[in-house]
């Protein structure tokens, strides 16, 4: 019998390594750029709920196709989600219980293969993603980290930074001194770096080799004037059509030397408020944007040319092909291992003799149903 393979969250934690998740990622993002892997841009809908203000139901999907691993897969969220302000930022906050799934389908047989939970998944998938660039990116005597956010994000950006890197200090900046106290201990604990907590942001960007945001802020959290030469900076806010949200000011974008992206549709698609607005006014131009797919080809950029570059990578969007790789790494490794709720996978497709069944006894049965009547 075949099976589909149900995957909760708790089913995957210590299945793959930081190490396998990065790699699978890259080699989607090497096929996206050879033209051989397919994506479609992320959609979301936001309908607003009639008898609750600033509630609204939101649908989030986003699909891609990765052939050199014959799969392809689908995310997609059911939500209720809310505008609501924290500091005076106006953010999404995520009120009651919501559905948010991967479906994992083979390329060659066109079968549901699995049906993962998103949440161990999702932030995996970021972090490695601003992992493969950094390493591209970044100088290699790079030693100094400056990091922005105290949640799962920032954990997870630091540990995949140091996969990819010689980073030996973490300066963590997080507007909440105790968050910030907090997770700079873990990182310390977790992986064997120093890593100290930080009064002040520019204290996270002033000497640092390495600048990432891990934040929820809807503002620029760092002054680009502190940058210094041959800084490398990530950051990964997601803005969509609906609440545009940004990290970085317009100084940094305009100093970087060289800017990459996740997906410059998104950026045209959401009208992305850290790059779009340049485009538009023409500060910069299309060709000044390239994708992580280039990079990795080197097809129109190959990487930093000099150690006092600035560099620039918008994790601007989640991708199919990002859980269209990791999710079939995971599935093929609980797979091996007996982890997971397998059921019949006949439930999911539809065969040539089931179709003839239903055509005779449904639709051929109903028109002589009614002809005899």
């Amino acid at each position: 019998m075949a099976t589909t393979l149900l995957l909760r969250n708790q089913d995957m934690p210590g299945l793959v390594t930081t190490n396998e998740c990065i790699d699978a990622i890259e080699g989607a993002f090497v096929e996206l750029g050879r033209g051989e892997a397919q994506e479609l841009p992320r959609r979301r809908i936001y309908h607003p709920h009639a008898d609750r203000p600033s509630h609204y139901y939101w649908f989030n999907e986003m699909a891609g196709v990765v052939p050199g691993i014959n799969s392809a897969g689908l995310r997609i969220n059911s939500a209720t989600v809310q505008v609501e302000s924290k500091r005076g930022n106006a953010r999404l906050g995520f009120p009651g219980a919501f559905s948010a799934l991967v479906l994992l389908f083979d390329t060659k047989t066109t079968e549901l293969l699995a049906v993962l939970q998103d949440f161990y998944l999702n932030p995996i998938r970021v972090a490695a993603t601003s992992a493969i660039v950094t390493r591209k990116l970044a100088r290699d005597n790079a030693k100094v980290m400056g990091l922005f956010g105290s949640g799962t994000q920032a954990l997870l950006q630091a540990e995949c930074t140091c996969v990819v890197t010689s980073i030996d200090e973490i300066r963590v900046y997080s507007t909440r001194e105790q968050r910030r106290e907090r997770v700079a201990k873990q990182i310390t604990e977790a992986l064997g770096v120093k890593c100290v907590a930080v009064g002040h942001p520019r204290e996270a960007v002033e000497g640092c080799d390495i600048v990432t945001t891990a934040t929820s802020s809807n503002e620029s959290v760092f002054d680009g004037h502190w940058l210094q030469p041959g800084t490398h900076v990530n950051t990964m806010i997601g803005s969509d059509y609906f609440l545009p949200r940004r990290e970085t000011d317009d100084t940094t974008v305009l100093r970087s030397d060289i800017i990459v992206v996740n997906s410059r549709e998104s950026v045209r698609l959401d009208k992305q408020p850290e790059l779009y607005p340049h485009l538009r006014k023409g500060t910069l131009s299309w060709s000044d944007i390239h994708e992580i797919g280039e990079l990795l080809n080197k097809r129109n950029i190959h990487g930093r040319s000099t150690a006092s570059q600035i560099t620039y990578h918008n994790n601007n969007v989640g991708m199919g092909i990002q859980f269209a790789a990791l999710g079939r790494l995971i599935y093929e490794r609980a797979k091996a291992r007996g982890v997971g709720t397998e059921v019949d996978s006949s439930f999911f497709m539809q065969y040539d003799d089931d179709l003839r069944a239903i055509r005779d006894t449904a639709f051929l049965g109903r028109a002589k149903r009614d002809g005899a009547a």
